[in-house]
């Protein structure tokens, strides 16, 4: 009877061994498959900067025989401009971050003007007006150390570090005038302007938090906050004083993500 147990005990292996074999070689769903870990991060944003930046300049020169003074008040609007980072991990998600921002603002203003007469001796002209059509970009390159972490879906990122900006403004230029004898009125018909650079040096620090979507997750998309600052100094001429402001501000970004 023991020797017929067995006998049928041996046979049930042989034809389950076959089946355990098979299901063990199966290939694994794709589903189940867990992304691979990704070391670089690709950061597209288009962005917004919703503060206003305003400064003013002045300059004096002689004009028959006395001074002219120019007072210049500038406004510049908010801006919108794309933005671009690629971050590497080097070691527990610390690594390496390198950007790039570009901001572009509408300026507008006023400029009020003193003028000698050319006939006579202290009886200055004055004479206002307003201008616009003139521009102020910022472009801004952010060398940062970046800390950053992934938790299924989702990916955040936390940045700081220096940023070397390069400023574009258009300042007035030279006014021109409308006046006729006996020149006791002055008004001012055109306000050209001139373009003028500095390359200030600042920070910034911000942070991200993106999701990752897709079989893969090599894609995602998500939101940034990101501030910067820097003192930019613009002068119209050698006779005008600087024109100044802090350059960068706070801006809020959204776009997509690419890991490899």
């Amino acid at each position: 009877m023991t020797r017929i147990a067995s006998r049928i005990a041996l046979a049930a292996l042989a034809v389950a061994a076959p089946a355990v074999s098979a299901r063990a070689q199966a290939p694994t769903p794709k589903s189940a498959v867990a992304p691979a870990p990704s070391r670089f991060r690709l950061v597209l944003n288009a962005s917004f900067w919703p503060t206003q930046t305003s400064f003013s300049d002045s300059r004096t020169f002689t004009e028959y025989a006395e001074p002219t003074t120019i007072h210049t008040s500038y406004e510049a609007g908010s801006a919108l401009g794309p933005d671009a980072a690629l971050q590497v991990s080097l070691f527990h998600g610390l690594g390496l971050l390198v950007g790039y921002s570009y901001a572009s603002r509408d300026v507008s203003g006023q400029v009020e003007v003193s003028r000698p007469h050319p006939l006579y001796l202290n009886r200055n002209r004055s004479a206002s007006a307003e201008f616009s059509g003139y521009g102020l970009t910022e472009g801004a390159l952010h060398l940062d150390l970046a800390y950053a972490r992934t938790a299924g879906h989702l990916d955040w990122a936390l940045f700081a570090g220096a940023t070397l900006f390069q400023i574009e403004a258009d300042l007035l230029g030279k006014p021109t005038y409308d006046e006729a004898y006996p020149y006791d009125e002055l008004a001012i018909t055109a306000t050209p302007s001139t373009a003028v650079t500095d390359s200030p040096a600042g920070f910034n620090v911000g942070g991200r938090l993106d999701t990752r979507f897709g079989r893969s997750r090599r894609f995602g998309a998500g939101v940034q906050v990101l501030f910067s600052s820097a003192s930019a100094k613009l002068k119209a001429g050698p006779d005008a004083t600087e024109a100044s402001f802090d350059a960068g501000g706070l801006s809020v970004g959204a776009g997509l993500r690419v890991y490899f």
